[in-house]
């Protein structure tokens, strides 16, 4: 299951990162639209965190 649970959070991350790049955004131009860090959305692209559907929907937003 942690394998499983790592994966998801790396395509994630990666998905993230690709969608930021399309948009041509940095990390402090997404952080400062969906009131995230920068560490905690850097955590997230890395595949080291996963986050919570508020989270989520705060980035869809941007």
């Amino acid at each position: 299951m942690d394998k499983k649970r790592n994966h998801i959070k790396l395509i994630l991350g990666l998905k993230l990162k690709q969608l930021r790049q399309e948009k041509h955004l940095s990390l402090i131009e997404v952080a400062s639209k969906s009131s995230l860090s920068v560490s905690y959305l850097n955590e997230i692209e890395k595949g080291k965190k996963y986050p919570k559907v508020e989270k989520i929907a705060q980035l869809a937003q941007v």
